[in-house]
């Protein structure tokens, strides 16, 4: 297979509640820029291309290779899309609990990738094709249970260099088919957690940019716990971020210079035009003053200090004062 051209993507990244939502609405006004609603999921997520790309080379056996690689190929398959059955059934268990905290929905419900990416659905099946030497019918005591005629996939060992290749080829068509559609020049993403496996994203895509976004870690964590999908409780919340950002400065340090660009989410709202043209020259994205359209007042600066209670603060302060502090909001 040829390899693909490599198009602009500039990968947005925080600890989550910090401005990456925010941050892709507002390139994405740009007449060159392509976004999607939505968070995609299919490179940074558990058994997505990432996942794949640093425990596949680490410890190579046949049934190893083997569940990797379904693993994968699942993931891009539930991403795709979903029968009439799933979708009925996903829209009935949202009205029942829309948090899904009592019965959690089939997992990516509503994505259907093969409406926004041209082709997605080939792309997979030629990547996992590409990866899969072939594969046979058998059974070991591990195969997954009640499985029908099951088979197993053979794929060799393989290096990381390799794999970046392959992967990275990967996220090039599918990216540039998006782009080819809406005929534009930039891809702008904001998979929340980015930052955190930076390193792989520009190993797998060397020409593309890093945006961190941060935020007053008390802001973040008193966003944090009305999510449904982080800690609800101060202390714990806390501790989250705390670890996300924690690992965030090991990553930092083994980034070359000009691959990253971070930027807090109150200068965007305090000093919009300058932190906007800060971006645009980093991304290499002509600046279009469009963009200083963007509504910033959703951002609630300083909201720790009315939803957090004092207790909670302190608590907040203890664990992560040295992180106040390193970000500039002592």
């Amino acid at each position: 297979m040829n390899p693909s051209p490599s198009p602009p993507i500039i990968f947005i990244g925080g600890s989550g509640r910090s401005g990456t939502n925010i941050t892709k609405e507002l390139l994405g006004r740009h007449p060159q820029v392509a976004t999607l609603p939505f968070e995609y999921r299919f490179i940074i997520d558990p058994d997505g291309l990432v996942d794949f790309y640093r425990s596949y080379p680490a410890v190579w056996t046949p049934y190893l290779a083997d569940r990797r690689l379904k693993r994968l190929e699942k993931l891009l398959n539930d991403l795709a899309g979903e029968s009439v059955w799933q979708r009925l059934a996903g829209r009935f268990l949202r009205r029942l609990n829309r948090d899904g905290k009592i019965i959690s929905p089939r997992r990516y419900h509503g994505w259907q990738l093969d409406k926004h990416f041209p082709g997605f659905s080939q792309h997979s099946a030629e990547l996992i094709a590409q990866l899969r030497a072939f594969s046979f019918p058998a059974c070991w005591v591990g195969t997954e249970s009640y499985q029908f005629r099951p088979q197993l996939y053979h794929a060799g060992p393989l290096s990381q260099p390799e794999l970046a290749g392959i992967l990275g080829n990967f996220i090039g068509r599918v990216i540039q088919s998006y782009l080819d559609r809406h005929d534009k020049q930039f891809f702008v993403e904001d998979n929340t957690w980015n930052i955190l496996v930076a390193q792989e994203l520009l190993e797998l895509a060397p020409q593309a940019k890093i945006l961190h976004v941060y935020r007053d870690p008390r802001d973040v964590v008193a966003s944090l716990v009305r999510q449904r999908w982080s800690p609800p409780n101060v202390e714990q919340a806390a501790i989250w971020y705390r670890d996300m950002m924690a690992h965030w400065f090991k990553v930092r340090a083994n980034l070359l210079p000009g691959s990253f660009l971070e930027f807090s989410l109150e200068s965007l709202v305090n000093d919009a035009e300058t932190t906007v043209r800060q971006i645009c020259h980093f991304s290499s994205l002509p600046f279009d003053p469009v963009l200083l359209q963007t509504d910033l007042s959703r951002s609630r600066s300083g909201r720790w200090q009315y939803d957090l209670s004092p207790a909670e603060q302190r608590t907040v302060l203890g664990i992560l004062g040295n992180f106040i502090e390193q970000l500039g909001y002592a």
